[in-house]
């Protein structure tokens, strides 16, 4: 009972990121309709990539590290044909570190917290770094802002309460989230 308990939190935990990166994948997809018709189209294909991905994996807590950096590339070209020449990105996966399990889902909303409070001007920098330290797993995400804590705005916010959550009931006091 307490396994199925946990894998009930996991799952509801899980969808509840899907309908905020939708919202503001759509919201992005929008801004560009009027302007550049073209890239629109070329994002709301990779939307369509990334919802198929999630789709398949919709009953899977955890995933490769390989196939998680599969799904962020379609949601990193979004925000690409969205932001331009504005954002640069780096992913790197080391070898060693792609076949190992981490939660699904987890990389992307650390990746959008880091484009939505990155500094854009000239060009937001963002790195994504996923590598094995002996027998750790350490995924580094940094963007070219400052970390400046607020509180959420009421409703929103939920993708660092989200990961922390996943994180304590995947690794239980076998984990470091900073």
């Amino acid at each position: 009972a307490e396994a199925q308990a946990l894998r009930t939190e996991l799952q509801r935990l899980r969808l509840q990121l899907d309908p905020h990166f939708l919202f503001n994948a759509l919201n992005g997809i929008g801004e560009e309709i009027p302007d550049h018709p073209d890239a629109a189209l070329a994002m709301l294909r990779d939307l369509a990539a990334f919802l198929r991905q999630s789709l398949t994996g919709m009953d899977v807590t955890v995933a490769t590290v390989a196939d998680e950096a599969a799904a962020l590339g379609a949601y990193l070209r979004i925000q690409q044909a969205r932001f331009g020449a504005r954002l640069k990105v780096r992913l790197l996966i080391e070898d060693s570190a792609a076949m190992r399990q981490i939660p699904s889902f987890l990389l992307q909303p650390l990746v959008e917290n880091a484009i939505a409070h990155g500094r854009r001007e000239p060009c937001l920098d963002l790195s994504i770094a996923i590598r094995l330290e002996g027998n750790i797993l350490r995924a580094e995400i940094e963007n070219s802002g400052t970390l400046a804590p607020q509180p959420a705005p009421r409703g929103r916010g939920i993708g660092l309460a989200n990961v922390r959550r996943r994180l304590a009931l995947h690794y239980p006091g076998r984990h470091d989230f900073s």
